[in-house]
């Protein structure tokens, strides 16, 4: 008899466990998983786009070495720096295109020197032709670009965390104009070189200078 209840006892408490392992079943494993991010970019239509391959992912999307190459009125040059510090990286960049664009300028100003001797000077002497021979230095364009700003950003992350940062800066005809007015006042240009053939001349150079770069 007593046996018989103990058989009993027991299959009740294991009807009694089936049933609650089946209304609660056991909780299914779940796995975080990272957000995705498209990074895939069309096809590059520059040159400047197919360099940008290694650089990183892209936190701007305006290309300021392809605007630096742009055509128009003002003179434009592109810089670069990598830094830990996003504002350090745009400040050493903007130094960065200040050297280049000075140099540029040391280049332009003194083919349009050379030119002029050959075409407008030859055989003048005394205060006519002040600036005759004179070979200007990239350090002396470098007064006019003190507080030249960024036309255009742009900021890429590498793989290090480090930022990666272009910029492009630009002297409008109001800069070019102060140029040339301190050029005749040192007496760096021929006292004959008109204003509006300095102007003239700045933009021939600037495209034969912007020419040579695209070939490189």
């Amino acid at each position: 008899m007593k046996t018989n209840r103990f058989l009993s006892a027991a299959i009740f408490a294991l009807a009694l466990a089936f049933t609650s392992c089946a209304s609660n079943p056991p909780a299914q494993q779940t796995t975080a998983t990272a957000p995705v991010y498209n990074t895939v970019q069309s096809a590059p239509a520059t040159p400047a786009q197919a360099q940008s391959a290694n650089r990183g992912i892209k936190l701007e999307k305006e290309e300021c070495e392809a605007k630096a190459l742009e055509q128009a009125a003002s003179i434009r040059e592109s810089g670069n720096a990598v830094s830990e510090n996003e504002s350090f990286g745009v400040n050493m960049a903007l130094l960065d295109a200040r050297a280049k664009l000075a140099q540029q300028l040391e280049t332009m100003v003194n083919g349009m020197n050379r030119r002029f001797d050959q075409q407008h000077a030859s055989g003048q002497t005394g205060s006519s032709y002040a600036g005759k021979g004179t070979q200007i230095q990239q350090a002396y364009f470098e007064q006019f670009l003190t507080n030249t700003r960024p036309i255009c950003k742009n900021t890429y992350v590498k793989e290090d965390g480090r930022y990666n940062v272009y910029v492009a800066i630009e002297l409008g005809e109001p800069e070019q104009k102060a140029i040339y007015n301190q050029l005749k006042k040192d007496e760096k240009v021929a006292i004959d070189f008109a204003e509006h053939q300095f102007l003239k001349e700045m933009q021939a150079a600037k495209e034969d200078f912007r020419r040579q770069k695209e070939a490189q």
